[in-house]
């Protein structure tokens, strides 16, 4: 759902795992385990810093299945084990003399019996094509990457 407030636009997803909060909340935070499965179907993820604390940095460059690198990194805002994690979020364009914008995102971790609710908000889009970019590429990762990985590892 991609709702717009204050001529921001704000993405939301929500996903199921057949797999308890802990283990999906380390999918999060241990990079060990997120190399496997971040970014979208057939994108392969190289971590050049992850520092799992509030105020900690991270930088992710993903590889697309055409070799195009995809670089984004940020900051740790807030973490709650196994019921939160809030980080900023910045695409790298090597090149563009263009100032991106951080955008903002929330992950809850929500107990379904025996399972768990991802929700996931990503917030200040300035347009909605880039809300519907972000829409697809989260969609892959999560229906397909992080949920292959839980099946597999969990």
């Amino acid at each position: 759902m991609i709702n717009i407030q204050a001529g921001k636009f704000t993405l939301q997803l929500n996903h199921n795992y057949k797999a308890d909060r802990d283990s999906v909340f380390q999918a999060w935070t241990k990079q060990e385990q997120l190399k496997q499965w971040w970014g979208p179907e057939g994108f392969t993820t190289t971590i050049d810093r992850m520092d799992v604390v509030e105020g900690g940095g991270y930088r992710f460059i993903m590889q697309a299945p055409n070799g195009a690198n995809h670089t984004i990194g940020g900051k740790y805002i807030a973490i709650i084990p196994n019921e939160k994690l809030v980080f900023t979020w910045k695409w790298e364009h090597e090149g563009s003399s263009e100032e991106q914008k951080d955008t903002l995102v929330t992950i809850e971790f929500v107990e379904q019996g025996t399972g768990t609710e991802l929700v996931i908000t990503h917030e200040n889009f300035s347009t909605k094509d880039e809300a519907e970019n972000h829409k697809n590429g989260w969609s892959s990762s999560l229906e397909g990457s992080l949920k292959k990985y839980l099946e597999q590892h969990i």
